[in-house]
């Protein structure tokens, strides 16, 4: 049973919490039977905790008051912020690059002279 993000964001916010009671209470009955060596898949345990981050981030959306994307528009959204990011990165990278380049080098006789006053 894995819950998707786009068909809880229709739910109350009352409903999202039973939802998130309901699956922390799945979640200790799986462990229970893990350790009793009785559960037979152990991923269940795994599913149900991205399940129940799931509904909380919907949840938190939700009374945060930040709106509501579909999930088409969540998608775009996504790209966009995706390659601000890269083009940030990349600016950055330049920017390292040129202040790497236009710092001077030091000469033999400038190395000469640091080793002549370390020693």
């Amino acid at each position: 049973m894995s819950v998707e993000a786009k068909d809880l964001r229709g739910n109350e916010p009352d409903e999202l919490r039973s939802t998130v009671r309901k699956l922390e209470e799945d979640l200790f009955k799986h462990r229970l039977k893990k350790t009793t060596s009785q559960l037979e898949n152990t991923m269940v345990i795994r599913h149900t905790r991205r399940d129940i981050a799931r509904v909380k981030t919907v949840l938190a959306e939700r009374l945060r008051g930040a709106p509501v994307a579909p999930a088409a528009k969540a998608a775009v959204v996504f790209e966009e912020a995706e390659a601000s990011a890269l083009a940030a990165k990349s600016a950055k990278a330049a920017a390292a690059k040129s202040a790497k380049a236009t710092k001077p080098k030091a000469t033999a006789k400038a190395a000469a002279k640091k080793t002549a006053k370390e020693t």
